[in-house]
């Protein structure tokens, strides 16, 4: 158990001295996101967030996005439906955006102050049938969807468009949220108890 505490206090003296070596590799990363901005617009800017390691609510300030300082982002993270920038896009103080979450941005996506949102989860503000049959019947539709302050998203969850997870509710791991959960509610609820309105 010697070694692992040795390498801690070896971190913790190396770290400082490479913290402008990280800043130098981080605007390093902005200028070529700024390069995919000029040669592929939005969408190569989306595609090269995909491969960044760190820096993500950084990038995203960049094009637009309104992430607060104290908001985290673990990143890789997958934008789509961009316009012309992620404006679509706003992150507020103490929440958790978790690993390989996926953000439609073809209307507003809003993620509360201390709110969390686990990895893989997924907020579809769209729904577009393209050329199918059955956009006849169910044509394209758009809304936002609103995760209020404090609100927890389990892994893996798909939140639809139009959805606004209440403060403080708690969604469950895999879960496919067609509806608005009310604050302080469980979804899905507990067998017997009332479903959410």
């Amino acid at each position: 158990m010697a070694a692992p505490a040795a390498f801690d206090r070896l971190r913790t003296v190396v770290r400082p001295a490479l913290r402008p070596l990280k800043r130098l590799v981080e605007t390093a990363s902005l200028a070529r996101l700024w390069w995919a901005y000029w040669t592929d617009g939005i969408d190569g800017v989306a595609i090269e967030l995909r491969k960044l390691r760190s820096g993500h609510a950084r990038a995203l300030r960049a094009f637009g996005a309104r992430i607060a300082p104290s908001a985290v982002l673990a990143g890789p993270l997958t934008v789509v439906n961009a316009r012309r920038d992620f404006s679509n896009l706003e992150v507020g103080p103490g929440a958790h955006v978790g690993q390989e979450v996926f953000i439609d941005l073809a209307d507003r996506v809003v993620i509360g102050e201390r709110a969390t949102v686990s990895m893989r989860c997924c907020l579809i503000t769209h729904f577009d049938a393209g050329r199918s049959p059955i956009a006849e019947v169910r044509p394209r539709r758009t809304g936002p969807v609103v995760i209020e302050p404090g609100a927890y998203l389990g892994a893996g969850v798909t939140v639809l468009h139009g959805v606004t997870i209440g403060r403080e509710a708690l969604v469950a791991a895999g879960a496919v949220v067609r509806e608005s959960v009310p604050a302080g509610a469980r979804y899905p609820p507990k067998a017997g108890s009332e479903a959410p309105s």
